[in-house]
């Protein structure tokens, strides 16, 4: 058999290599150190400021320390469950009302836009004993308003509320996206043909599936109700208050006894942590058990689920009231937001008047105009870890897709290991790393500096963005690019060319998310900035814990617009057209 000739025309020709270029090659290392260093280094340094013996003494001596920590506890776990159930109820009542998914997710994400600081002085306002219930429930007349410890009741019952419309509307609008991902309106659709009910459909079949994909944020909004402190701040009891709260007042203590006890504090909140992930594993498992009719298989996999009824189904009218008290939640968080905004504009309100007698629109100028540093502060510190990250989160998401199809075969470019640095930061308590932290600064003399605040805003800029931005960005179709690098592009002209306008509006949303998380964040700019720094979210915790509404409500509202702009221009970002596409 005659050999075919190399050399000629009809000869294979394999594609040249395409190898990354130093950008691409050096952006995981430089996530992984931006990231390693002041993660690592910050929990290292409180370890070590805890080592002492004498500081843990001083902590456990601390009246109400008990108290405090099972405060955290109590509220942490209930508000993550009631969310979880709340979520669940919403999602499960859409899946007989398909039509209204988009917009029940388009209203979660405005409430995920809001940051935690701004509902929590909303609500504050709002449940007040002169706030708008009490005064809509009073009818007016010569009433008083009632003798209620509300917000500060000492279970903690008001920070619960708010720490459920905060994350009721995050976990619906992931649970959408997930069972759109996972196709569960297919598997929806078969159960209703065999008689199953839409909710107990969803909770014996789809929620199980989704499960995996909701464990790990979850488990963050855990933590978080573990770790916050401008919520408990506003919303929480003070005598005792929650045990961040008390960690945070022990580090900014001036005996240094103290402040190393303070150390210790932030050091147990990882234990505290610990312990509220495992009680809600425990939970989690016995749930899987009953979804699984006592038989201890999991329910996504019994064979074959649609077919085999449940003898005890799961009661629609259960989920249907979790629907609806999680709608209410969502009104509940819409009218705390509406109160922020009569607060600013409010000349006079006395209670038991439904709506203020005068309005002072110029007042709430003034307050803005004396707020102009601040806000200004608030949106660069905003921009500028959103600046960092954006580059470095499309380089390695780069890296990645020119290893799985420009045949260098790197595939991921971040390990599990990397990817586990990156989400970490929304796994721990703040203080936990952030006490550390501060003790670098103090020592390096980076305390109050702008750029030790926008590395600690990176830690949690990072991971929000570039969860944003992932999905998006893998499934984008890699064969445009290949075809422009194929007629004599470059790596960067192909990438204008061709993945800039396909990835143009998730980069945009990615970005608004980024921001809207920099805006928030309330502990950066309080123990890295060291008061001189001071941001909306620091004002607006100040003014709450004191008597001034007004500006405590101006700050809030400030908080509010600020992402709300963002997401506004990046929904003028539309897709490119099938057109332009091909």
């Amino acid at each position: 058999m005659q050999t075919p000739n190399p050399a000629g025309p009809a000869a294979f020709r394999p594609a040249a290599v395409i190898r990354p270029s130093w950008p691409l090659m050096v952006a995981p290392g430089a996530v992984i150190l931006l990231l390693a260093v002041p993660l690592l280094g910050g929990l290292a340094a409180t370890g070590l400021a805890a080592a002492d013996g004498a500081a843990w003494q001083v902590l456990v001596t601390e009246p109400g320390l008990l108290r405090s920590a099972l405060l955290s506890l109590w509220t942490a776990l209930a508000a993550t469950l009631l969310s979880v159930l709340l979520a669940g109820g919403m999602a499960a009542g859409l899946a007989a009302l398909p039509g209204f998914g988009r917009m029940a997710e388009r209203a979660a994400l405005v409430m995920v836009a809001a940051p935690h600081a701004a509902v929590a002085v909303g609500l504050a306002l709002l449940i007040a004993p002169t706030g708008l219930i009490f005064r809509a429930i009073s009818g007016g007349g010569g009433a008083l308003p009632p003798d209620l410890a509300v917000p500060g009741d000492r279970f903690g019952l008001a920070l619960i509320v708010g720490l459920v419309l905060k994350e009721t509307p995050f976990l619906l609008a992931l649970l959408l996206a997930a069972q759109a991902r996972l196709g569960a309106g297919a598997v929806l659709a078969r159960a209703r043909c065999l008689g199953w009910r839409p909710a107990s459909a969803w909770w014996r079949v789809v929620a199980p599936q989704i499960w995996p994909v909701l464990r790990w944020p979850v488990v963050a909004v855990l933590v978080y109700g573990i770790g916050t402190v401008d919520m408990a701040v506003v919303l929480g009891p003070s005598l005792p208050p929650s045990f961040a709260v008390r960690s945070l007042s022990l580090l900014f203590d001036a005996d240094p006894a103290r402040a190393a006890a303070g150390h210790a504090a932030a050091l147990a909140q990882l234990a505290l942590a610990a312990v509220a992930v495992g009680i809600w594993w425990l939970g989690a498992r016995l749930a899987r058990f009953w979804l699984a009719g006592g038989r201890g298989d999991h329910p996504a996999r019994i064979d074959p689920p649609l077919v085999r009824r449940p003898p005890q189904p799961v009661a629609p009218a259960l989920s249907g009231l979790s629907g609806l008290v999680g709608g209410l939640a969502l009104l509940l968080a819409a009218a705390s937001l509406a109160t922020l905004v009569i607060w600013a504009l409010a000349a006079s309100w006395r209670f038991p008047d439904l709506l203020p007698m005068r309005w002072a629109p110029d007042r709430l100028a003034d307050t803005v105009a004396l707020l102009g540093n601040v806000i200004a502060r608030t949106v660069w510190l905003g921009l500028l870890p959103v600046a960092i990250a954006l580059p470095l989160a499309v380089l390695v998401l780069e890296r990645e897709a020119l290893g799985t199809d420009g045949g260098t075969g790197a595939g991921r470019s971040l390990s599990q290991a990397a990817e586990a640095l990156v989400y970490l930061p929304l796994l721990l308590p703040p203080a936990a790393f952030l006490a550390g932290i501060r003790a670098l600064a103090l020592r390096l003399g980076l305390d109050g500096t702008v750029m030790a605040v926008v590395w600690c805003h990176l830690l949690y800029v990072f991971p929000y963005l570039f969860l944003a931005l992932r999905e998006s960005y893998r499934r984008t179709d890699p064969r445009p690019r290949l075809l422009a690098r194929s007629l004599g592009r470059g790596a960067g002209g192909a990438w204008v060319a061709v993945m800039l306008p396909l990835t143009a509006r998730p980069m945009a949303i990615a970005t608004a998310i980024g921001f809207a998380v920099g805006v928030a964040q309330y502990l950066p700019a309080l123990m890295i900035g060291g008061g001189r720094l001071p941001v909306l979210a620091t004002e607006a915790v100040a003014a709450a814990s004191g008597i001034d509404r007004r500006a405590a409500s101006t700050a809030a509202l400030l908080m509010t617009v600020l992402p709300a702009i963002g997401f506004l221009l990046a929904s003028l970002i539309r897709a490119p057209a099938r057109a332009v596409r091909q």
